[in-house]
């Protein structure tokens, strides 16, 4: 969330901001962040599909959905079905195929127990 200014920035001014402003609005952002996590408006799980540096399109956010689906199903022990991951996928890239979900899960589970498949 920090954006660190170049190297070339050697007085630490970045734009219109110093670095110290850029600080204390980033330490201002993950505290209004974490509020909203605390009381139920904003998902964790959503925040983490958003999409990434380097990814992009639908297919970063797809991406991004079953690594939030991977996560949610890790944090609850297992105790997700089947058709609630692919629920909690739908829910934020709606249309992804089960196929899709299943072979990005067994690929991760394989690469978890240390096997290839």
């Amino acid at each position: 969330m920090l954006f660190i200014p170049p190297i070339g920035d050697l007085d630490a001014q970045s734009g219109l901001w110093s670095r110290e402003q850029l600080l204390e609005m980033d330490s201002h952002f993950v505290a209004a962040l974490e509020a909203a996590f605390a009381k139920g408006l904003e998902s964790r799980a959503a925040a983490a599909a958003t999409v990434r540096i380097g990814r992009n399109g639908r297919e970063g956010a797809i991406e991004s959905a079953i690594g939030a689906a991977w996560d949610s199903l890790r944090d609850r022990k297992g105790e997700m079905s089947a058709s609630e991951v692919l629920a909690f996928v739908r829910e934020l890239v709606p249309g992804v195929p089960p196929e899709r979900v299943r072979a990005e899960f067994k690929r991760r589970l394989f690469s978890w127990i240390g096997e290839a498949r």
